[in-house]
């Protein structure tokens, strides 16, 4: 039986999201030195600075979508809405999480290098999410490219005003919701 973790892996993905804050990339030296873990315990946990990398992706995808999908779920437009604002509540409670997304590139934090078995979760991930954006636009009777828009488009572009440099303020949620809530009325 091996030895408990000595970490969390929270504790070294805030250190991820930390290197792409400071430096624009991760650099396993600055992940090490700043979540206070040794190179050979990421190498025994992640495999390597791919696995690293991919892990704290498919972490932040995984926590951000399941918020997305839960809000969206009913259907309506209010949870349209809802979907739609659980961007800067994610962004606001989850800041390291909210980084990875918001600074992190898709193709460098999940590259080919990458382990397969995580390029297939994020597969089934996206696949769920793009699935829930379709079903909503279906059932609301509105173009998928409007609802991605307005679900996705509108409020990163709001988020990504202030992070990483502030954080998101209270009051972007009522310029989301005007422009979310004409969005999907518009016909």
């Amino acid at each position: 039986m091996g030895r408990p973790s000595s970490f969390l892996d929270d504790t070294v993905f805030a250190a991820v999201a930390n290197c792409l804050v400071e430096q624009g990339e991760v650099r396993l030296q600055a992940v090490t030195a700043t979540a206070g873990v040794s190179t050979g315990s990421i190498y025994h946990r992640f495999g390597s600075r791919e696995g690293l990398m991919a892990a704290a992706w498919l972490d932040a995808v995984e926590a951000f979508q399941e918020r997305f999908l839960v809000a969206l779920a009913a259907g309506t437009r209010e949870a349209g809405l809802a979907a739609a604002l659980a961007t800067p509540a994610f962004c606001r409670e989850e800041v390291a999480r909210a980084l990875i997304l918001t600074m992190g590139r898709r193709a460098e934090m999940m590259s080919d290098k990458a382990p397969a078995e995580m390029r297939a979760r994020l597969d089934q991930i996206n696949g769920q999410g793009k699935a829930g954006l379709e079903r909503f636009a279906f059932e609301q009777r509105l173009p998928l490219q409007r609802v991605r828009l307005a679900l996705i488009g509108v409020p990163l572009g709001a988020v990504r005003l202030y992070l990483p440099d502030k954080a998101v303020p209270e009051g972007v949620d009522d310029d989301i919701r005007l422009a979310v809530s004409a969005l999907l009325a518009a016909r």
